[in-house]
């Protein structure tokens, strides 16, 4: 599995990745590497997610606002759900200080089995959603702000957030938009739901029969591919043979109100396994054998209204996002 590349050419054969593997290739053509070209992003894997370790770690209790203050821009956009937007950092921390702290004693970390996704956007911009689990002490605080959530003051709890964020080429914060639902607060406890309405859509679509849960028109789009209609979102589903959807492990579908016409906003972690078909490799910029049996993750952001899915983009990158399914006994 590699990126394609528009040449042939290559002036450094013996030290160049795409070389070897298609060396390798030829001499095993069933090996199951997976090697893309890196394309150049603003910030490497590696740098995003030493960022985001320091992000989650600063904004865990006490909120320490200097180091945010120095991983953020000044002039960051921040959306917190359904609040206003804030324009600077300065308002950000103004408003929502207080808040932060209610959530006592506060860890935040990306879960065990999940994983931060990095989409190359524009030259000097990257997109990012980070996975966290924030478990918490509840306090009254809370109680009041969020009436309707059946927890006590004391309660160990906690909550799925998905920090969809932009990071620039400077290791700074340009935009942040933290999507998480006050219904999904529970005790640490208990398990995370597996039969909400976002399940149940996903289970439709592996079944073929999820028609009644779509609008009857969905602005789709998918990386690389770009904007896309209902018909050929379906087209490209079709192109995932015998394909099984599952959640990304350690993680939940979030579904959200936005108080507006009975929409929702939502993300979906979800695992993609299936059989490559040769015509996504043109659509996704990728080269696959057909009938490989591989793993897509994606974080997939959906607009939902009255029950039915009107939007839908499938955020991952190709060149880092779809592996080889390990066979079991594997190495």
């Amino acid at each position: 599995i590699a990126y394609k590349s528009s040449s042939s050419f290559c002036p450094r054969p013996h030290n160049c990745l795409r070389h070897t593997f298609h060396t390798s290739r030829t001499a095993n053509p069933s090996l199951p590497l997976y090697l893309p070209l890196q394309a150049s992003m603003a910030m490497s894997e590696s740098d995003v997610k030493a960022w985001a370790d320091e992000f989650l770690d600063a904004m865990s209790a006490p909120v320490d606002w200097t180091r945010l203050q120095n991983l953020m821009s000044k002039r960051c956009t921040v959306e917190m759900p359904n609040e206003p937007k804030c324009k600077k950092f300065e308002d950000f921390q103004k408003k929502n200080a207080e808040f932060l702290n209610w959530f006592k004693g506060s860890k935040r970390a990306v879960p065990k089995g999940a994983n931060i996704i990095v989409v190359p956007a524009k030259k000097d911009e990257v997109d990012v959603i980070v996975p966290e689990q924030c478990k918490f002490t509840w306090t009254k605080d809370l109680g009041e702000r969020y009436p309707n959530v059946n927890m006590a003051s004391g309660d160990k709890a906690k909550v799925i957030i998905y920090n969809r964020l932009k990071l620039n080429a400077k290791k700074e914060c340009t935009w942040f938009s933290p999507l998480f639902f006050h219904g999904d607060f529970k005790n640490q406890d208990r398990a995370e739901d597996d039969d909400t309405a976002v399940h149940k859509m996903y289970q439709a679509l592996d079944a073929g029969t999820a028609d009644e849960l779509m609008g009857e028109e969905i602005k789709a789009e998918m990386p690389v591919a770009g904007k896309m209609n209902k018909e050929q979102l379906l087209q490209v589903f079709a192109n995932f043979k015998e394909c099984k959807r599952t959640v990304v492990p350690g993680l939940a579908p979030v579904s959200m109100p936005t108080g507006k016409d009975e929409i929702h906003e939502a993300i979906m972690p979800c695992a993609y396994q299936f059989k490559w078909a040769a015509s996504l490799n043109e659509l996704f910029k990728v080269e696959i054998a057909d009938g490989s049996e591989v793993e897509l993750r994606s974080y997939d952001q959906l607009t939902i209204k009255s029950g039915k899915l009107i939007g839908f983009q499938g955020f991952f990158d190709p060149a880092t996002c779809i592996k080889p399914v390990k066979k079991s006994g594997a190495a």
